[in-house]
């Protein structure tokens, strides 16, 4: 009976596993829809109580802050740190490299993401989340 128990939990664990490469691959889909500013697309990235959150106009605005401080993005970086479902990513941008942070969900849906100079400071320019 304990070893029922325990494959069933194990089951259950493996499925709520993202893929190795879930994080990177969104990071790849968001540089994409990042870089034409489609807010749309973005809100399509967001995990469902990011979408409740954020409206299309928010994402509009949000993806202007984050243009002001990156312009056009060249690149990221494979994750330096991080596991299956966050990373800490390198973006190269325009001029200059700054730093992202994304955490994904089950789901591989976005439920953090920040791209910044500074990541200990409490305010940042570019960034969704729960938090507010």
């Amino acid at each position: 009976m304990a070893a029922v128990l325990v494959s069933l939990l194990m089951t259950e664990v493996t499925l709520a596993q993202v893929g190795p490469h879930a994080v990177i691959n969104v990071s790849q889909s968001l540089l994409s829809v990042y870089n034409a500013r489609d807010a749309a697309a973005l809100r399509e990235l967001l995990a469902p109580d990011l979408q409740t959150k954020y409206s299309v106009e928010d994402l509009q605005l949000t993806l202007a802050r984050c243009h002001g401080l990156t312009h056009e993005i060249e690149r990221f970086s494979l994750p330096s740190w991080g596991a299956r479902r966050y990373g800490f990513f390198g973006v190269y941008a325009e001029n200059s490299v700054l730093e992202m942070v994304l955490e994904i969900d089950e789901d591989e849906k976005i439920i953090h993401w920040v791209i910044t100079d500074d990541v200990t400071a409490k305010d940042q320019q570019c960034a969704l989340g729960a938090m507010p």
